[in-house]
This record gives structure tokens, sequence and C-alpha cells, in this order.
């Protein structure tokens, strides 16, 4: 009996191997009245996760502390600007969804793939855009919930203060 080899072709290395996506939920989060901290610590959890997060209302998050001490510690990080490279950066942006998409970003490895990926799944929006639909309150959620009364400001308030002055969608 004659045995016969079979050859198997080695993989190419130009072919690659297609992920298999799935379809992931979104958690679509009202950000009126969360603290941001609290709320960008859940979110970077869930981007890291691999689920999508859609965060409306951006503006209308607060920020816990003494407001006029807050503005001025942002307002310093904006007078960094001007040192350096001006093409390299810092770049720091005075839009309200633009410092809460920042602030999670500084919670996820940025630099990494896996943080590259995970910021894409991240949407931020001042005011409701179309497509977000009913939300729904989660659990998660209601622990960054801000009960105080005094010593809070908004992004928009803070946004305002360092110069932001864009119109706002209802």
């Amino acid at each position: 009996m004659a045995t016969t080899k079979t050859t198997q072709k080695a993989p190419d290395a130009r072919t690659k191997i297609k992920p298999v996506f799935q379809k992931r939920d979104t958690h679509y989060v009202d950000a009126t009245n969360l603290i941001v901290g609290r709320m960008a610590s859940i979110a970077a959890q869930k981007l890291l996760r691999g689920e999508n997060v859609t965060i409306i209302h951006t503006e209308k998050a607060v920020f816990t502390g003494n407001p006029i001490v807050l503005a001025k510690l942002w307002q310093t990080r904006l007078d960094l600007r001007p040192r350096g490279n001006p093409e390299k950066g810092p770049r720091f942006s005075r839009m309200p969804d633009r410092i809460v998409r920042e602030i999670i970003e500084g919670m996820v490895p940025y630099k990494s793939q896996r943080g590259i990926e995970a910021m894409r799944r991240l949407k931020t929006f001042i005011g409701k855009p179309v497509q977000a639909g009913a939300i729904k309150a989660l659990a998660e959620w209601k622990h960054a919930q801000n009960h105080k009364t005094k010593g809070v400001i908004t992004v928009l308030d803070l946004s305002r203060a360092l110069g932001y002055n864009g119109e706002m969608k209802e």
C-alpha cells in the first residue's frame, strides 16, 4: 500500500482573516445632571468591553466643586497652548461634547489598538440627535447622579467661561 502525502498550503502573509462583527447594543445615556467623572468611568468600562455608548445632552452634565476654581483650572489648561510646537499640541477644546469626550479618552488606553477601537464606539452630542430614540435609565448610570445643589457647574457653563459661544440645540 502506497501512502499519499497530502500537502496543505501555508497561509499567505497577504491574506488576512476577517473578524466576525457582532451587532452590539448601543447604550444611549442622557447626561443631564450626571457627574462627569463618574459617568465617564462607567462609559469607559462599557467601551472597553466592546459596547457602543452614545451620550446626549453632554452640556447638561455637571462638575462638582467650586465653580470659580474649576474654571481657573481649565483656563490654565488652555493657556498651555502657546508652549511648544503648535502643530503637535497640546490641543484642548472648548466645546461641551469634546470636553466630555476628552475626559473619557483619558480613561481608556487611547494609544493602543484596543483604545482606538473603543473610542470609535463612543459618540457624544450637544442636545439630542434625531436617531437617539427612547432612552432607558439603567441602574449603572444612577450611581453618577448628582444630588448636590451647591458647588456644581455644568459643562456648558464651564465651556462658556472658557470662551465657547456656540448655539444650543433643544
